[in-house]
């Protein structure tokens, strides 16, 4: 094979893998595959709820989606004002259904997302945290 045909054949074989790579990364998949383990987003959690675990911790607990996909995780954010995240946002496992979380005196707007492969839930209801 002459300098030309080895050339040729590092061309095809960089494209093969670029186009793989780039099949892989779009998602695109045989027809009637399923690109991930859900069909949709799950349902808002349920009931979120507050106590004070000690002078300086807050426990949140909430009910799982009643209906739906099952969520991978669950998202909380916390903010000064209804709707705001500008406090935080923490993770929690799909199987949890409570967290402590340390929080300075303050008063603090909280809701929770369920979150899947497949997108996130709307949020749950907002509840006010005032902390002493």
């Amino acid at each position: 094979m002459n300098k030309n045909g080895i050339l040729a054949v590092v061309v095809v074989v960089a494209a093969v893998i670029l186009i793989g790579l780039w099949v892989l990364r779009t998602g695109q998949q045989r027809a009637g595959a399923r690109q991930f383990d859900c069909a949709a987003s799950p349902d808002a959690p349920v009931n979120l709820q507050h106590t004070k675990a000690a002078a300086d911790l807050v426990r949140l607990t909430w009910g799982a989606p009643t209906a739906g996909e099952r969520p991978t995780t669950y998202v909380l954010e916390a903010g000064t004002g209804e709707g705001k995240n500008d406090v935080g946002t923490f993770v929690a496992a799909g199987s949890a259904t409570s967290m402590d979380r340390p929080a300075p005196p303050g008063r603090y707007f909280v809701r929770l997302f369920a979150r899947n492969a497949c997108g996130t839930s709307p949020a749950s209801n907002e509840i006010v945290v005032t902390m002493p």
